[in-house]
């Protein structure tokens, strides 16, 4: 349990990387997409919404599988079994999701730089 927290942190921790990245690199009239659910972006946010929204979506989901990782470990365990994975998958999809969002947010603002 303890790696997979460790990673899922390190995920949230680079979640914030990439909103300061692009809250650097956007320019300020940028929209940012938001994610809904299952399929396409359903909504577009300002800048400072949509870069705050992303890591707060991350840090939610780490707080909601740490505590029921917390409380489906056994203490005489010694495994986490497939609950241990889970964690660090949903992250990183919601990682992936963020870096989407923002190449979608450059490409909307016509930047075309790559920054």
């Amino acid at each position: 349990m303890a790696v997979s927290l460790v990673i899922g942190g390190l995920l949230v921790l680079a979640m914030v990387g990439v909103s300061l990245y692009g809250a650097r690199s956007l320019p300020p009239d940028a929209r940012i997409p938001i994610h809904y659910g299952l399929g396409t972006y359903n909504n577009f946010a300002s800048k400072t919404v949509g870069l705050v929204m992303w890591p707060a979506a991350g840090a939610i989901a780490y707080g909601i599988f740490a505590g029921v990782q917390a409380g489906a470990i056994k203490p005489n365990h010694g495994s986490s079994g497939p609950a241990g994975v889970i964690l660090p998958v949903v992250l990183a999809v919601i990682l992936v999701a963020q870096v989407g969002a923002l190449r979608a947010a450059r490409a909307g603002s016509g930047d075309t730089s790559g920054r």
